[in-house]
């Protein structure tokens, strides 16, 4: 059955508004007539912008116009119309230009509030304050502790008199907050410096994260972004090691040179520490606390968006795909393996033209009739089969009959958006992100490439190939659980795409199931901080504000420079 032109759906709408012409026309008529580099307001902005800069400093700067008409040097920019998106789920439009991580100080905050956050157990050294020091750990300890460490944290001195401390201009962002799944303790404790996981999650998820914590007390450490941009992720363990060892030693009043300092000091620094990120291969020269060690886990458990469950999985899914499209399309592939222009518009398309969420309603009803609900089908080969030939053959079907489609999704987009499709559909079938990752591959691998015959160029198709069998083996680093692997694994880091896929898909199989975590409660508990600075509940929300110019990060320095 062939599908029928429908323009009714969400993304084919959002198209034709946007290019302004029928979806099902073959021919751009005004190709080369669309105004060049003039047509886009930014880029208009960066021109002017870049001339000023070169009369200033006498050197040129960014100059596509004259680079490519004058000089007659690469591609003319402007030839096809450079066309405004509508962020997915609002209704804000905006250019290519402003989604660019570097433009954007929303997706950037996303980033630094990841990788600036130190999680430590207290447990450990609550003990050998009491087993080795004798001290009685009472509610009013540990709030006296607590206003010390915030202290401590963002630059403070405690311990000696001859100090340099931080301008806590530079850093309103750093701060330190505790939590425990035991509410007759978190009730005790100063509300200023809690987490409270009754007010910051529904009932339910709320008992099964307490379940999860049990009566341990953690502490989460935000280390401000102003020190992680100066250094890098590695630093974020020391910086919080410092000023915690510090915050309980003066508020304990404990001698530095006393024989159970040594315990005390491993106790509070390491013993509990809990990485948001190993660090990754060595040709990347990077510390902990890097993207490249992320646990694709904590993807679900950092999304924080209402759960519309049992009857929706797309809305939690689709803002799981808008930050693991920016953490590992954008800033891994895009700018850590590539720079400069890096990778904007392909990941993009994930998260604009409501186009994941217009896709994923058909999957969800096909999911419906064929299966009755929601992560009920069995974790067999002919369902991960049919539903990723289910929802490659949709999308092949909708690439056909609307030809701006494939002007909207070039290159090698069209393969990673239909193996995003194949990878949703299995996840939320079967509940199972093993599933998901294995429709995606074998959506690249054999659907495709018999029907379209391309799906990369120049070995891009080759880690799918042997994915299949690597990721249902018992080789140590990579047949891992899917919770536990990210790009280390090594026939993921070559390639994007290849990540894309199976994180989203452990974001989708996790919604289906109506998990209240992935791998770990504690990290879902950390990131429900309101006082965060990127809004981890409304992901694609927050990015519409950075590319609107409305996002106002941390990190700045405006307060130690010349007024301008």
């Amino acid at each position: 059955m062939i599908m029928a032109v429908d323009r009714t759906k969400e993304h084919i709408k959002w198209l034709e508004e946007t290019y302004k012409v029928e979806a099902t026309d073959i021919i751009d008529k005004k190709l080369y007539q669309h105004g060049g580099t003039r047509q886009s307001k930014r880029k208009t902005e960066y021109i002017e912008y870049a001339n000023k800069i070169a009369k200033e400093r006498g050197i040129p700067s960014y100059d596509p116009d004259h680079i490519a008409l004058e000089l007659e040097i690469g591609v003319p920019l402007g030839q096809r119309y450079l066309e405004p998106v509508k962020i997915s789920g609002t209704d804000v439009f905006c250019e290519y230009e402003d989604l660019h991580m570097l433009n954007n100080a929303a997706i950037q905050q996303m980033i630094d509030d990841i990788f600036r956050t130190a999680i430590v157990c207290l447990d450990l050294p609550h003990r050998v304050l009491i087993d080795r020091y004798g001290f009685e750990v009472t509610p009013e300890s540990i709030n006296r502790y607590l206003e010390t460490i915030n202290h401590t944290m963002v630059g403070g001195a405690v311990a000696q008199e001859h100090m340099c401390e931080l301008h806590p201009g530079l850093c309103p962002d750093g701060y330190v907050k505790v939590f425990t799944g035991d509410d007759d303790v978190a009730n005790s404790l100063d509300k200023r410096f809690v987490i409270d996981i009754n007010r910051e999650f529904p009932e339910e998820k709320a008992a099964k994260l307490k379940e999860g914590v049990k009566r341990s007390l953690w502490q989460v450490s935000r280390i401000p972004t102003h020190a992680l941009r100066s250094m890098d992720g590695g630093m974020v363990h020391r910086w919080n090691a410092m000023g915690q060892t510090m915050a309980f030693i003066s508020s304990y009043h404990l001698c530095a040179g006393e024989a159970a300092i040594s315990d005390f000091a491993y106790a509070a620094k390491h013993a509990q520490y809990i990485w948001m990120g190993t660090p990754p291969f060595i040709s990347k020269a990077r510390g902990h606390n890097s993207i490249v060690g992320l646990p694709i886990g904590y993807i679900f458990d950092i999304i924080q968006h209402e759960s519309a469950m049992p009857e929706d999985p797309i809305p939690v899914s689709s803002e799981g795909l808008a930050m693991e499209s920016v953490l590992f399309f954008q800033l891994y592939y895009g700018q850590m393996m590539i720079g400069t222009v890096g990778a904007t518009v392909a990941p993009a398309t994930f998260y604009v033209n409501d186009l994941y969420e217009s896709r994923g309603y058909h999957l969800t009803d096909w999911i419906k009739k064929k299966y009755g609900e929601f992560a009920s089908a069995p974790m067999n080969w002919d369902t991960i089969h049919d539903c990723a030939e289910e929802a490659t053959m949709h999308c092949l079907e909708e690439y056909d009959i609307y030809p701006l489609l494939p002007e909207h999704h070039w290159g090698l987009i069209h393969a990673i958006q239909i193996s995003i499709s194949a990878s949703a559909c299995a996840a939320w079938a079967t509940g199972n992100s093993m599933a998901a990752a294995l429709a995606a591959h074998h959506s690249m691998t054999l659907i495709q490439k018999e029907s379209i015959l391309r799906t990369g160029w120049g070995g891009q198709e080759s880690t799918h190939h042997p994915a299949m069998a690597i990721m249902t083996s018992v080789l140590l680093d990579e047949g891992l659980p899917v919770e536990l692997t990210g790009l280390n694994v090594p026939f993921r880091s070559p390639f994007a795409d290849s990540q894309h896929f199976t994180s989203h898909g452990l974001v989708a199989a996790h919604e289906a199931r109506m998990d209240a975590w992935a791998l770990s409660p504690v990290v879902k508990v950390a990131f429900a901080d309101p006082h965060l600075v990127f809004n981890f509940r409304r992901v694609k929300e927050t990015i519409a504000k950075g590319a609107l110019r409305e996002f106002e990060p941390a990190g700045e320095r405006d307060i130690i420079r010349p007024a301008r």
